[in-house]
């Protein structure tokens, strides 16, 4: 009976640290791309979610959203900082003889809502780029996208030349 009882806080453990290092690789990219030095007209990567959008936009439009994000106040300095303090409380967590399971969730949120008001950046500012697009802007844009999705993104050594 106790060997049932240690499997599963084991697993959720496990599947809270797979979310947090997801969650971080996320925060990462948009991150990076937010404070990466880089050319005008080199592509960025964003999210996971809004990828495909962003490298099916011209070099302008890219252009414009990289620049909300690096304008806007989803990755501040102070944040990157609380991000470090966060790892180190998670690590601290994880090595205590005593493990606090509501102390690792709120470091867990507190990870997840700075994610989160990333992501929310990265989304307005792509809906602000389509919705400023004339109608044959957007076929355009559907069609690149549309090709963007069949493809899937270049190879890295070849992302230099932008999407259009």
């Amino acid at each position: 009976m106790s060997h049932e009882n240690t499997k599963t806080p084991k697993l959720q453990r496990m599947l809270l640290v797979g979310s947090l290092a997801l969650n971080l690789a996320v925060i990462g990219i948009a991150a990076g791309i937010a404070f990466s030095g880089g050319g005008k007209d080199r592509l960025q990567r964003f999210d996971l979610t809004v990828g495909p959008l962003t490298r099916a936009m011209d070099a302008d439009r890219r252009a414009a959203v990289r620049d909300t994000l690096r304008e806007s106040d989803a990755f501040r300095p102070e944040d990157r900082s609380s991000m470090g303090r966060d790892m180190n409380a998670l690590l601290e967590a994880l090595r205590s003889d005593q493990f606090d399971e509501p102390a690792f969730r709120d470091v867990l949120m507190r990870q997840r809502e700075r994610l989160q008001s990333g992501q929310a950046v990265v989304v307005d500012a792509v809906a602000a780029q389509v919705m400023d697009m004339s109608l044959e802007e957007r076929a355009a844009f559907a069609d690149r996208l549309q090709e963007q999705l069949r493809r899937g993104p270049r190879p890295r050594n070849d992302r230099s030349s932008g999407g259009n």
